[in-house]
């Protein structure tokens, strides 16, 4: 077992949150340990969806250009009823932060990704076939005991641990922090494919026949995912036999054509852990939601989470924010993965009612609402609101516009289009209105002086990119997080808001 005996973060679990964050955490230097008890990557794809705001993320690991290249951009999905009528539609190819709101992935193509980015990082430490056995933590830090493959036990000390392994995770476990939500009673049978013989249409279509509720998704490669209700006395080993798979496809493709490379049949859960972290320890991914698939928002909320964890895990650990800046995560995250859950609860019964009277109330809704193309279109826009105009629902911002997702044009650049954040630093940011230059005075302000924000003056096609979600003819002074989140949005010589936020600080309580 190759490890170092101290580290600044020990991740337990190297799936795509635990990968991201070690190469979030690697980008800002941070002593990072990364453990997982398999030999490597699972071969297993999972998760197919991969949302704007996670490549965001990426491209601040440095990977989304690696990671583009093998990834299907942008969709449009429609759900039909049992008689193949057009309930609604959803638009996934508008790019708010940069990329299309929606896109489709393999996911052990992603995570050889992730961990092929780890070896940038001097400071990032990967051992696999190790599992961690015990933790417990002090008011300095956390001592782990792993285990590798032969049965080698060792100790390490961390200052901080997160937890990245899964639904079943042992750190959660460790912690007595239970799951709260319900396993959800239906089940589905799920098939990965490869069928270039149907093409890339549809591409990505939910059947919301009460018969037999369905959806496919097409994925690169000429790769496809189906996914069937079980109805009835159904039982998971007549889903997987060969002539039942053959006689659902049937229905779409030519069964003969189909190569049907992974089946399984899951039953899916509404869960959120009770809390997210535990003094030192902290909880990401699976490991504190998992989410039905209806909003394929499953592993793009755990990169949610460590995209808001990593920032603060490396200015803490820096010396140059204090701890009391953690208490933000569980207060940003645990309330925005309910509402994701609930999102995805309530696609789900749109999907998937299997009484016919309850399929007709909800038809005869859509056939009304599609009368009304104005309305019809509210609809969808309010639908994929929490995909594209994100917002924290508490936490460490101040002000109405604090807790918004900064959207990211993309702009010319001198060597052709370049996306916003590619000319912001990778930390603090001020975005300054009105003058190029902060109010004198302001640089004296201990949270600004602890921020060190680089100063960007909102001219010519940045800000013109940004007019709608800043009103520049207003001076003034839009304070970024390094993940993007406004931190605040002050007048020139008001510093109220400074106060505020320094002050939640000193409390020991971002909120």
């Amino acid at each position: 077992m190759n490890l170092p005996a101290n580290a600044s973060v020990l991740i337990i679990g190297a799936g795509p949150a635990g990968l991201t964050l070690a190469n979030l955490l690697g980008t800002e230097g941070v002593h990072t340990v990364l453990v997982e008890r398999h030999p490597g990557c699972v071969p297993e794809p999972r998760a197919v969806a991969l949302d704007g705001e996670s490549l965001r993320t990426l491209q601040a690991a440095g990977l989304a250009d690696t990671v583009i290249a093998d990834i299907k951009q942008g969709f449009v999905a429609d759900y039909l009823n049992g008689e193949g009528a057009r309930l609604f539609v959803t638009d996934l190819t508008a790019r708010p932060y940069g990329y299309c709101l929606q896109n489709s992935f393999d996911q052990p193509t992603l995570e050889r990704q992730l961990l092929q980015g780890l070896s940038r990082f001097p400071c990032v430490h990967v051992c696999h076939n190790t599992e961690l056995i015990d933790f417990s933590q002090d008011a300095n830090g956390v001592c782990a005991t792993l285990r590798d493959a032969e049965g080698q036990t060792r100790s390490l000390r961390a200052d901080y641990l997160v937890g990245c392994d899964g639904g079943r995770s042992s750190v959660r476990q460790g912690l007595g922090i239970a799951m709260e939500g319900e396993r959800l009673p239906q089940q589905w049978l799920v098939i990965d494919t490869v069928d270039r013989h149907l093409g890339e249409e549809p591409a990505c279509r939910f059947f919301c026949d009460p018969r037999r509720p369905a959806m496919t998704i097409v994925r690169p490669g000429g790769e496809r995912r189906w996914e069937w209700m079980l109805v009835g006395d159904e039982t998971a080993e007549q889903m997987l036999e060969d002539a039942r798979i053959a006689a659902l496809l049937a229905e779409h493709t030519d069964p003969a054509r189909v190569e049907v490379y992974r089946k399984c049949v899951y039953s899916f859960s509404a869960v959120v852990a009770g809390a997210f972290s535990a003094g030192r320890v902290f909880l990401a991914g699976d490991a504190t939601h998992m989410t039905p698939p209806f909003a394929g928002q499953g592993l793009n909320a755990g990169l949610r989470d460590v995209r808001n964890l990593s920032w603060k895990l490396a200015r803490v650990t820096a010396g140059t924010l204090p701890a009391s800046l953690l208490d933000s995560y569980d207060l940003e995250r645990r309330e925005a993965a309910r509402q994701m859950v609930a999102l995805a609860v309530e696609l789900g019964e749109r999907i998937q009612p299997t009484d016919p009277a309850v399929a007709a109330e909800r038809d005869a809704f859509f056939a009304a609402l599609n009368a009304d193309p104005a309305a019809a279109a509210d609809f969808g826009a309010g639908l994929m609101a929490p995909l594209s105009d994100v917002r924290l629902p508490d936490g460490w911002f101040e002000g109405p516009c604090g807790g918004r997702l900064l959207p990211q044009p993309e702009l010319v650049g001198a060597d052709g289009p370049v996306l916003l954040d590619a000319l912001l630093g990778a930390g603090f940011t001020a975005l300054l209105r009105g003058s190029p230059e902060p109010p004198p005075g302001l640089g004296s302000h201990p949270l600004w002086r602890a921020l060190q924000p680089d100063e960007v003056y909102l001219e010519g096609a940045v800000g013109e990119a940004l007019a709608d979600f800043i009103e520049l003819d207003r001076p003034g002074i839009t304070l970024l997080r390094p993940d993007r989140f406004v931190l605040a949005d002050i007048a020139p010589e008001d510093t109220a808001a400074l106060d505020a936020l320094w002050d939640q600080l000193q409390r020991g309580r971002a909120a």
